[in-house]
């Protein structure tokens, strides 16, 4: 009986020199991953996301009982036009309001303490007032705005009374 024979030309010993080169290129890639993976294991993020996957049939069985009612039927027609209503907005304005509105909250949140002066205008003072270029600079923006959504509140007919009159 004849026996197998083990003989390996010596070039099937080394790597051919393009696929030599693939690995070099791809080393630094293959560190960086096998790092990636390190942390994600020490920090928990792993055994988190097995946990997760292993609890997903019961957490997606959850999940769609939820959706079959009719609150659910709402939040997701609710979450749909929010997301249709910020595509209309342009990203800086929004960026712009929402600092403003923080500035302002933040201002509004401040303390205020028993020695602050607290000096009512008084008749001749509301008179003043309404010849102040700052407040009506001010107000202007936020009477527009309220104007602007009444409008809106009319021409969609969510508001009581005649529907497109303007009241000006």
């Amino acid at each position: 009986m004849a026996e197998q024979i083990h003989y390996r030309p010596a070039e099937a010993k080394q790597y051919r020199q393009d696929t030599l080169a693939e690995f070099e290129r791809l080393e630094g890639r293959v560190a960086e991953i096998n790092g990636l993976l390190d942390e994600l294991y020490e920090s928990g993020v792993i055994r988190w996301l097995k946990d997760f996957a292993g609890a997903f049939p019961q957490i997606s069985s959850i999940a769609v009982e939820s959706m079959n009612t009719p609150q659910g039927h709402a939040g997701m027609r609710n979450l749909l036009v929010v997301a249709q209503q910020l595509g209309k907005i342009d990203p800086d304005q929004l960026e712009r309001t929402f600092n403003a509105v923080n500035a302002g909250m933040t201002e509004a949140a401040k303390p205020v303490s028993d020695d602050t002066p607290y000096n009512p205008p008084g008749v001749t003072g509301v008179f003043k007032l309404l010849h102040d270029k700052e407040l009506w600079a001010t107000l202007s923006p936020l009477i527009a705005g309220a104007k602007a959504f009444s409008q809106a509140r009319k021409e969609d007919g969510s508001e009581p009374g005649k529907k497109g009159d303007a009241a000006e």
